[in-house]
């Protein structure tokens, strides 16, 4: 029998029936797959207390239809602690963000590392914002929808500081009289983010998500507002 043994994280999981649980997983090799724990909500279950998002497990199922059955869950690194509320809520965020833009069976080792990077910091006393808004901008470049922060989609010329840019998901940036400022676009791409800077990521960003994926219900959003 082949085993489909990896490492994986829980995005999400849901009732199912009285005793189990549907569960989705991002993992290390498959992507975003989803899973039957039959009785893991049983307190004498072996899957019972290892379903919790956020912990590192090596995972093992089987199955060819998108649902598989799940056999195998257990931590393969000892749990971190968030270093605070804020960092968990943005922790959930970036679960459902996962849950909604990945789709299932879309392979990625490179999805896998910036997602397992992103809560190991968010578990640190790291800037929340520059931490969330750099993720938005790695997921989406993976995707295929990378945000050129670096010349005006019109003239092909470098964005400059001290001009406005407004931006279409569509296009780009475009100099004009009112928009971001080149200096706040150019801090973007470099990763070096101001409060001024971080704000118009985070305006881009949701902009850009919303348009290619249209208007997503990110329940955790109302933390952020």
């Amino acid at each position: 029998m082949i085993s489909n043994l990896q490492k994986a994280y829980v995005i999400h999981s849901r009732a199912y029936k009285e005793t189990s649980l549907i569960v989705t997983f991002l993992t290390e090799k498959k992507g975003k797959i989803t899973a039957v724990a039959k009785g893991a909500k049983r307190k004498n279950s072996r899957l019972s207390g290892n379903l919790e998002p956020f912990q590192c497990l090596n995972i093992d199922y089987r199955g060819k239809s998108d649902l598989k059955s799940l056999i195998l869950a257990e931590p393969c690194e000892v749990f971190e602690d968030f270093f605070g509320s804020e960092n968990l809520y943005s922790a959930f965020y970036i679960n459902e963000l996962i849950n909604y833009l990945i789709a299932h069976a879309d392979e990625s080792i490179e999805i896998f590392d910036l997602y397992k990077k992103c809560i190991a910091n968010l578990k640190k006393d790291n800037s929340i914002e520059s931490t969330l808004r750099d993720f938005e901008l790695n997921i989406l470049s993976v995707l295929g929808y990378e945000i050129n922060f670096q010349s005006d989609y019109v003239s092909n010329e470098p964005i400059i500081s001290g001009f406005n840019y407004k931006y279409s998901p569509q296009s780009g940036f475009m100099k004009s009289e009112s928009g971001y400022d080149g200096k706040m676009l150019n801090e973007i791409y470099e990763r070096k983010f101001s409060k001024d800077s971080l704000r118009a990521c985070k305006e881009i960003n949701r902009t850009t998500i919303n348009y290619y994926f249209e208007e997503l219900n990110i329940k955790s959003r109302i933390f952020f507002k």
